[in-house]
């Protein structure tokens, strides 16, 4: 019998759906691409779509955080968000499925926020008192005594309301397409692993464990303790989605090491063992094809007997990029290490190279 040491899920959990077809996703972000007055932006749009639909890519995922889906419904957020007057969104699916590639959002619930974020905004529904507080924002550093400025980095799921409140607004938008293939969940955890020290996390856990937690933020019960609340945001919403769209797709994304992840309340090991992902990409952004195949096998062994596995691979991301010759040679890499597909990061930041190589490569015939 195959030992799980990492999983604490019995082996009767639901087995993972079977692909039928290679995966073949590009993560956008449209805001940026497509940043335009309407008629130009449309434009834009269509000729995108027909340059992944050229190079045989089967899914399109497009990055949409909570500002840009409030800006679709309130004024208010609409002027940091122009797209949101001509609805980019509807206009990418409409053209997407025109050519027959699924769109699927992409959406953090926890990361990529700011002090101005509408998830911290009463006007809109939010709350400030959702924001995490990290480790030297709350207390002072031990040699000059000071506190570093809050960040508003993070928004804690171990709040209720707020949970609910990004889940209805998911449901709203997902009734607002009803072309809309699925919901793909970024990072789905802390973005630190020193958050979080908000009142809530503070007090809820030395109510279980009966010590302070800012003394235990690296102890397993602290990393478990992370793991509610993202764990409720996930199972939360896939019920939610499940009962009203039930044909949606729902998957998540984050990195390859699933033990380290966790100290962040990504349990995206445990959800995929459960058959709660449809799919997992997992982020194996670097520039070598060994440390790829390497990386990428740690994430299959873990949970691709339960989950199919995309493999990830940038192009260009924060920390690096790939030449188009890496980049064919991880495609092939991650065949041999049976993937079910890839996702590649980012579409803004290919090149006709990168296409033509696809076309003509790799992707050169249908999925």
């Amino acid at each position: 019998m195959q030992r799980r040491s990492f999983l604490t899920l019995p082996a009767a959990a639901v087995a993972a759906p079977t692909s039928k077809r290679e995966a073949r996703a590009v993560w956008i972000h449209p805001e940026n691409m497509f940043k335009a007055p309407e008629a130009e932006g449309r434009k834009l749009v269509r000729e995108a779509v027909a340059r992944f639909a050229s190079a045989n890519f089967n899914l399109i995922l497009p990055w949409v955080p909570s500002d840009f889906l409030v800006a679709l419904e309130n004024d208010l957020y609409r002027e940091a968000h122009p797209t949101a007057r001509w609805d980019v969104l509807s206009v990418l699916i409409d053209e997407a499925a025109a050519r027959g590639i699924p769109v699927e959002i992409w959406y953090s619930f926890t990361a990529y926020r700011n002090r101005g974020s509408s998830d911290f905004d009463p006007r809109v529904g939010g709350d400030p008192q959702w924001a995490a507080v990290r480790l030297d924002e709350y207390r002072p550093d031990p040699k000059t005594g000071v506190k570093v400025p809050r960040r508003w980095n993070d928004c804690c799921p171990q709040y209720y309301p707020a949970r609910r409140w990004q889940r209805e607004l998911l449901l709203r938008i997902c009734a607002r397409y009803p072309k809309l293939a699925g919901v793909h969940i970024e990072e789905p955890g802390y973005d630190y692993p020193d958050n979080c020290l908000c009142d809530l996390c503070r007090e809820v856990f030395e109510k279980l464990h009966g010590v302070p937690l800012v003394g235990r933020l690296a102890s397993q019960e602290a990393e478990n303790f992370r793991c509610l609340g993202t764990s409720a945001f996930m199972t939360e919403l896939r019920a939610a989605l499940k009962e009203r769209f039930p044909k949606l797709t729902f998957s998540a994304n984050g990195g390859f090491n699933y033990r380290r992840e966790r100290a962040q309340g990504r349990d995206w090991g445990r959800w995929a063992r459960a058959g709660w992902l449809d799919y997992y990409a997992a982020q194996v952004y670097v520039s070598d094809t060994a440390r790829f195949r390497e990386r990428l096998g740690m994430t299959i062994r873990d949970i691709g007997s339960d989950c199919p596995v995309y493999a990830g691979l940038g192009f260009v991301w924060s920390g690096g990029k790939n030449t188009t010759a890496e980049i064919l040679r991880q495609i092939d890499a991650a065949r041999e290490a049976g993937a079910a597909g890839f996702a590649l990061f980012h579409g803004g930041a290919f090149t006709p190279e990168l296409f033509d190589a696809l076309r003509s490569g790799p992707f050169r015939t249908p999925a």
